[in-house]
């Protein structure tokens, strides 16, 4: 068989380039693994702060805590970080149980390789049902998946919580495409892909909220001729809120109930922050084969660029595809220009938006429409056998190049590389001095103005009365344990910053806890005895889980009921 015919067999034949495409995505990711290192040998900016999430994760699932709320005693010196108040696990379960039987390393490579792998096959077949071209979806997924903005925030970043949102944001689309264009009885494409993408990111979530906005009223026509679609778009959206109750919930109770470095403390937050030059705006386009000196930074990449020059050789004018994809492309133009100094960031409503921190973030959105457009388009202007396999060599090599470069570029401003393993583990633990790992602090309660005090004060437990006596105080993984001795009723002040949701017993009986100067846990206590105090959670949180878990099986039983009666010819298809 020659080679023409090899081809023309394989264009015929959908199984087999899915299993070429598979192929050489997992070549690809395992290729990245390779360039990249172990996180155990190399880490990017944010790691740390992620690193004792799954650590803490794992350690939760070890002493049978999960899925209740737990707190990270291990970090501020003992006093607790809320974490999982404020940032989802739910993604992170799965290679967090294999983490409890190998090492946080461990879980965390193979974390990078498995979502690597899905944002590659979610993406294939986002394009593949929009755009029915399986050489566009299997260009598309290649450049996505290994778009220089996801690497840099996997590796030189360390943002793992964006990076792995990108997995998740082909799904969402996919389920805007069938709300608005497509079959809009499958909704809950959209519920499901949202749903993911809130539990692992919710600030991509927002940002995924303004895109959809947009193109809700570029394509305002289709809703208002079919209002059905307008319901399904809405029920989705209720789905979505009921799927999430159990992150969205407890953490919009938690932002209520205190004040945060978030809306205190700098670099918390600010209309605008870490808006870039439009010289940075230049470096993005041509990152993969060049960066700033000494400077982390990164953009769309040279490769997604230029495949945008492709559209020159399109002759189409009616062409509803096209059109589409252009529309991504202007879209990714507009937030290029939005991440830059011009933008008015400072004013509203966009100052609205200014808990997102970073503006750049837009990247991730720019990074999905520039690949489809690029693929596309490509498939487009090269239409023969023979060139596309060509151009798809090409595209792959190129592919390579990019990551190795962007691996070295990784590399340089690691300054730990050289150090032993068990130093770097040793290094990655929240002390004072490393600022506990906690980048931003954002979660750290307002109150807790001068977190130097919580350091110098020490474990210890106070009465407000000198003849109070403290004694036998210890831990019992997540509870202080302590016996009081008292002459007259006192409020004691523990070693723990206060959050909502904790839980303390004198004599087995339930005290009230509130929060103290420093933002301190503080009971007030009447008899002499046992207190026991730790992290029991809200009525909310509690609640939360359930509504969530049956939310999820309502789901499964209507889509099972709902394939059922099309296999069985009691659902008319939607009109094409």
């Amino acid at each position: 068989m020659n080679i023409d015919n090899l081809l023309r067999e394989i264009q015929s034949n959908k199984k087999s380039q899915y299993c070429i495409f598979f192929a050489v995505l997992v070549f690809l990711t395992l290729f990245m693994m390779f360039c990249f290192g172990s996180s155990s040998s190399y880490s990017g900016f944010d790691f740390s702060f992620h690193y004792r999430r799954l650590y803490t994760l794992i350690d939760a699932l070890e002493h049978e805590v999960y899925p209740s709320f737990y707190v990270d005693f291990g970090n501020v010196d003992g006093y607790g970080y809320f974490t999982k108040g404020f940032y989802s696990d739910i993604i992170m379960v799965p290679f967090a149980l294999i983490g409890t039987f190998t090492s946080v390393y461990f879980a965390y490579d193979l974390m990078v390789f498995t979502m690597t792998i899905l944002c590659g096959v979610f993406m294939y077949h986002t394009v593949n049902v929009i755009y029915k071209s399986s050489y566009a979806a299997a260009i598309a997924a290649i450049l996505y998946t290994f778009a220089v903005y996801r690497l840099y925030d996997f590796y030189q970043r360390g943002a793992l919580a964006e990076a792995l949102s990108f997995t998740f944001l082909p799904i969402v689309f996919l389920g805007v495409y069938y709300i608005i264009k497509g079959d809009y009885r499958k909704w809950y494409v959209l519920a499901i892909g949202y749903s993911l993408l809130i539990y692992t990111h919710a600030i991509a979530s927002v940002l995924m909220f303004v895109t959809l906005f947009i193109l809700l009223i570029i394509y305002s026509k289709s809703l208002i001729k079919e209002p059905k679609r307008l319901l399904y778009l809405i029920l989705a959206g209720v789905a979505t809120i009921a799927i999430t109750s159990y992150y969205t919930f407890p953490m919009l109770e938690q932002l209520s109930s205190d004040s945060f470095y978030l809306n205190t403390h700098s670099p918390g937050g600010g209309a605008g922050y870490g808006k870039v030059g439009f010289d940075y705006i230049l470096w993005g386009f041509i990152s993969g084969i060049a960066y700033p000196e000494k400077e982390l930074w990164t953009g769309v990449g040279i490769v997604l660029t230029l495949l945008l020059f492709f559209r020159f050789f399109i002759k189409r004018k009616k062409d509803d595809k096209l059109k589409s994809v252009d529309i991504g492309v202007i879209i990714g133009i507009c937030f290029i220009i939005a991440i830059s100094r011009i933008f008015p960031w400072g004013r509203f409503p966009f100052s609205l938006l200014s808990f997102i921190q970073y503006p750049w973030r837009l990247y991730e959105f720019v990074s999905y429409f520039f690949a489809i457009a690029g693929a596309y388009y490509l498939s487009l202007v090269i239409i023969k056998n023979k060139q596309r396999l060509i151009a798809s060599v090409i595209i792959i090599l190129v592919t390579m190049a990019t990551i190795y470069v962007q691996s070295e570029n990784y590399k340089s401003h690691d300054s730990s590389k050289d150090l032993p393993a068990d130093v770097r583990t040793l290094a990655l633990e929240p002390t004072y001095e490393n600022g506990y790992r906690l980048i931003g602090r954002e979660y750290l309660p307002s109150a807790l103005e001068d977190i130097h005090y919580s350091h110098t004060r020490g474990e210890k437990v106070e009465g407000k009365d000198e003849s109070t006596i403290i004694s036998n105080l210890r831990r019992e993984y997540n509870t202080v344990v302590f016996n009081v001795s008292l002459n007259k009723p006192d409020t004691l002040t523990l070693p723990l910053l206060y959050y909502l949701g904790y839980t303390a017993t004198l004599n087995g009986e339930e005290l009230h806890v509130m929060q103290g100067h420093m933002a301190f846990v503080n009971i007030p206590v009447n008899e002499s005895g046992e207190v026991r105090t730790w992290y029991g959670g809200t009525t909310i949180q509690r609640i939360s889980i359930y509504i969530s878990l049956i939310s999820i099986l309502s789901l499964c039983v209507y889509i099972t009921l709902l394939n059922r009666k099309k296999k069985n010819g009691l659902v008319q298809p939607h009109p094409r």
